[in-house]
Formats: structure tokens, C-alpha cells, sequence
């Protein structure tokens, strides 16, 4: 373990935290267990921060769900399991967490814990970038643009890219320039001429 960050105020904080937690609060929990990971108020646990990762995820908290599937899938403060957090992603995504439907696109795109899936990749990154999430647009952008799993399409690449740099993704602007080069002048005006 290491030694914790933070002052009095912030162990005073987590050891409210933890009595809530273990009072059965599901934010508390996760909370704890964000504590817990990066060692703030409290000495670092990665076990113990999965163990209340798992208390807020039993909750159906989306927050806690995202945050214990990550530890399992990661195999931080324990065994690593893709299928487990694949499967725990899929509660969290049902709640709209952007982070879950990010992390579970990258799954099926590449089949980590579960079946490659490439038209569910696009579904799960869809849903996060019409949330107004930037990594899923951009990972729209880069599916289209090399077709995994389709032909590709570099006007449809380029309408996601493009709102990719509009939710702030900073890595969009330098993937329009290349795609640019590639596409037709009709290509670039249908682009323009309809969002995604």
C-alpha cells in the first residue's frame, strides 16, 4: 500500500465516506472506492477499492457499474475478466454512461471478453457521441474511415470527425487534414451538406 494524499480535512471526508458506504450508499461507495484507488484520504487498496466499486455496481449505480467493470477488466485488485466487465459495461451503458458505452465499443470492435462486433462497436459509439461524447465520434471517424467490418466510408469518417473536434477531441482536426487528402471535392461537400 501506499501512503495517502491529502490532509485531515480529506480523511475526515473519507472516513464519512466509508461509514456511508458501509451504511449501504451506493454513491458513497463508489466515492470510497475512488478514494481508495488513488489513495486520497486513505492509504491505496485496490482491493478493497474494487470491493466498494462492487457494492455501488450491485446498487445498478451506472457510475459504479463503469468503475468496477474497469477494475475487472484491468485486473486491478484482482483477477482480470473481459467477459465480467464486458457484461457489467452493458448495465452501465443502460444508464448512458459514456465511459462504458466508449470502453464497450473498443470491445466488440476488437471481440476483447465477448464476440468481435463490429455494427455493435458503431451502435455502442453512436449512442456515446449523440450523448456528446468526443472519443466516441472520433472512434466513428476512425471505424468509417477504415471499414472494419464494412467498406469504407470516408464522407461518413469525415461528418464524424468533424463533430469529434466540435465536443472538443483535439485528435479530430489532424484526422480531417489526412482524410482530406483522400476524399473527392464531392466527397467533402456531401460531408458537409448532412450531420451525423
Amino acid at each position: 500500500m501506499r501512503e495517502s494524499s491529502g490532509g485531515d480535512r480529506l480523511r475526515k471526508a473519507a472516513d464519512l465516506m466509508k461509514q456511508a458506504a458501509d451504511l449501504g450508499h451506493a454513491g458513497a461507495a463508489n466515492n470510497f472506492g475512488a478514494m481508495l484507488q488513488h489513495g486520497r484520504g486513505v492509504d491505496l487498496d485496490l482491493e478493497a477499492s474494487r470491493t466498494y466499486y462492487a457494492k455501488a455496481a450491485q446498487s445498478g449505480l451506472p457510475a459504479g457499474l463503469f468503475n468496477f467493470g474497469f477494475m475487472l477488466l484491468n485486473g486491478l485488485g484482482g483477477s482480470k475478466d473481459a467477459a465480467g466487465a464486458r457484461q457489467v459495461f452493458e448495465l452501465a451503458a443502460k444508464g448512458d454512461d459514456i465511459d462504458a458505452l466508449s470502453h464497450l465499443g473498443r470491445m466488440a470492435m476488437i471481440g476483447e471478453g465477448g464476440d468481435q462486433d463490429f455494427d455493435g462497436a458503431r451502435r455502442y459509439w453512436s449512442r456515446g457521441a449523440n450523448l456528446g461524447d468526443g472519443r466516441c465520434a472520433f472512434n466513428l471517424g476512425v471505424a468509417n474511415a477504415g471499414g472494419h467490418g464494412a467498406v469504407p466510408d470516408f464522407v461518413e469518417a469525415h461528418k464524424w470527425f468533424e463533430r469529434a473536434a466540435s465536443l472538443g477531441n483535439p485528435a479530430a482536426a489532424q484526422e480531417l487534414t489526412k482524410i482530406r487528402k483522400v476524399m473527392t471535392a464531392a466527397e467533402i461537400a456531401e460531408a458537409h451538406g448532412a450531420k451525423p
